[in-house]
């Protein structure tokens, strides 16, 4: 099983694959190119499809055009044999000769794949058990907890980034609250999540925790589809 960090993401909505992992693999290109003069980027299949309504454009020139020009190619009538997310990226020089081009996949939940003799840009596996039936017999074997576990299997860092993760949520929270009007799309849908939490507050008590639990998701939720930056469960996220 992989580390936790690819369960709880931190990322930008509205979608794991169509957001989050496009704007991870144009922050990857730049790591590589960032004396590029210019960027070209192609979208295929799913991506250019229904790109523009999960903001896969605004996530690339988000990061890209900071840097230099960025053109974007939307080629959805080409699905790519590896993956429908295919996109490929390319480093244009001063000049206007491109210096590289590097095509790699969404493939859901924020991850990258770039073919099948290279198909995951992630994480190693880090615990060695797969079955929650096996973790609760070394639970119960070894007198330890879940989080002991965690402990033996991950790197250091893994609190302070799970500290991260809620500190994040919980500003999408406080945010999703706040916030009013429409969100962004052609709907015109209007938040609702400011008016739940109103009218959660006024239930009685047996009902306020249920209403307040409901708000806060309704939250998050509208964060996520109005782009926002949130902490996202990519693999529910990716299924949905």
């Amino acid at each position: 099983m992989k580390s936790i960090k690819e369960l709880y993401r931190i990322g930008t909505g509205p979608s794991s694959s169509h957001t989050m992992g496009p704007r991870k693999a144009a922050e990857m290109f730049l790591e590589r190119h960032p004396e590029a003069a210019s960027f070209k980027v192609t979208l295929y299949g799913s991506l250019a499809a229904t790109g523009r309504g999960h903001m896969t454009d605004v996530a690339i020139n988000d990061t890209l055009q900071p840097c230099a020009p960025v053109e974007i190619d939307w080629q959805p009538k080409i699905f790519l044999p590896f993956h429908p997310n295919g996109m490929t990226f390319k480093a244009v020089d001063a000049e206007g000769k491109e210096t590289e081009g590097w095509t790699v996949y969404s493939v859901g939940g924020g991850a990258l794949a770039e073919d099948n003799d290279s198909p995951s840009i992630e994480s190693p596996e880090v615990y060695e058990m797969n079955q929650m039936t096996d973790i609760l017999d070394w639970c119960e074997r070894t007198g330890k907890s879940y989080w002991e576990y965690v402990k033996e299997c991950e790197n250091s860092d893994i609190w302070d980034y799970l500290a991260e993760v809620w500190t994040t949520m919980r500003e999408a929270i406080a945010r999703g609250l706040e916030a009013e009007g429409v969100l962004p799309g052609p709907l015109n849908l209007r938040r609702k999540a400011a008016a739940y939490y109103i009218r959660a507050t006024g239930y009685k008590q047996s009902l306020q925790s249920r209403g307040l639990v409901f708000a806060y998701a309704l939250a998050v939720c509208e964060e996520n589809a109005s782009g926002a930056k949130s902490s996202q469960l990519p693999l529910v996220a990716h299924a949905a």
